[in-house]
């Protein structure tokens, strides 16, 4: 894997593509205004991480329109950032954002919103993005996501996907965009979103870079589908197919909301965190998890690591990776986070960690 340090921080390309992003993103979707929207970080703590995290070399910055119960104000927070920093700040940063889901206005959190306001129809994604730009106080997003895939309950799409892929194609030519991107995508999904996409795109050079999915090492086949029982099969060939294809996967909840930190140990449960908050704990506080956990965090201690380091750094010994999207809401966890890349995971230790999670009970 070829990479260029910036501040010492390595930066990968994303995809077959040539966007350097650093190998630790910073996630901000609990960022936003906490009076009233559910969010953990505001502007003042907020500003202190986002200039720390320039000083550190974390650039990848990734944000969607509906963060927090559909705000907005993730997207508004980075936009007081970027008018109170300058250009010379938003120049440094990839900007990431999404789209798919329906955002309120400032303030006002209850509202019924039309289909047309939601989706993949041209109709919404032009008209998203226009706010999106409105919201983060710039003239270009650096990579655009489809949030997710828009389908009727029937399991068809909402909008033809020519469609709907032709508008990200108008946004690129318009340079209002300027990488397209997908979120939370099956192998299938993924296969028709790159289809549509060249069949419709002005410049045969343009293609999806990335996608983003749900990738941990407590719970690898999660990355593949979207459906109750993937398996290890299926990240292998989910993984494999982004190899040959050239698409850069961009891990989300590399941590396993807070699993893999070690905040939540056998007869040692910290109640106060996102696990217990959002309605988590059943999935993740089993007892095997929690058994995988007390061997990972005796294997990061010999490395002389932090668990979320090694987490991280096993999420970046994967070939098909170039950013992992880690959100913070304090200062040491960016902090943490970023010293993740110096973790060296040789062959034997990647065997190792494999066998750990595969084992049976």
């Amino acid at each position: 894997m070829q990479t260029i340090d910036y501040r010492d921080m390595p930066h990968r390309r994303m995809g077959n593509s040539g966007l350097w992003v650093s190998e630790v993103g910073l996630g901000l979707w609990k960022w936003g205004d906490p009076t009233y929207d559910g969010s953990r970080v505001g502007d003042e703590d907020g500003f202190r991480i986002l200039d720390h995290a320039l000083e550190l070399g974390v650039t990848h910055w990734d944000t969607a329109n509906s963060y927090n119960m559909g705000s907005g104000n993730s997207e508004r927070l980075l936009g007081r950032y970027f008018r109170s920093r300058g250009s010379r700040a938003r120049g440094q940063v990839v900007l990431a954002t999404k789209v798919r889901n329906p955002v309120r206005d400032e303030r006002e959190m209850e509202r019924e919103f039309t289909p047309n306001e939601r989706g993949g129809s041209r109709a919404y994604i032009l008209r998203a993005v226009e706010d999106c730009l409105q919201r983060l106080q710039t003239d270009t997003i650096d990579v655009l996501y489809h949030h997710s895939p828009a389908l009727l309950p029937d399991g068809s799409y909402e909008a033809p996907l020519d469609e709907m892929w032709d508008a990200f194609d108008t946004l690129v030519t318009q340079g209002k965009v300027r990488y397209l991107a997908v979120s939370n995508r099956t192998l299938a999904q993924l296969k028709d979103d790159r289809s549509a996409l060249a069949s419709v795109a002005a410049n045969p050079a343009r293609r999806i870079i990335g996608v983003q999915n749900w990738y941990n090492l407590l719970q690898r086949p999660k990355v593949s589908a979207l459906d109750d029982s993937p398996t290890f099969d299926d990240e292998r060939a989910f993984l494999d197919y982004l190899h040959v294809s050239g698409v850069g996967l961009i891990p989300y909840v590399p941590l396993a909301v807070g699993l893999l930190t070690g905040r939540y140990l056998k007869g040692n449960y910290d109640t106060s965190g996102r696990l217990y908050e959002e309605g988590w704990r059943d999935e993740f506080l089993t007892d095997r998890n929690l058994e995988i956990v007390e061997d990972l965090l005796a294997f990061a201690e010999g490395k002389g690591c932090t668990l979320s380091q090694l987490a991280i750094a096993w999420l970046l010994a994967q070939d098909t990776v170039c950013s992992v999207i880690a959100g913070v809401t304090k200062m040491a966890h960016l902090e943490d986070n970023a010293g993740a890349p110096a973790v060296a995971l040789e062959a034997e230790e990647l065997d190792r960690l494999d066998r750990l999670v595969r084992a049976p009970v």
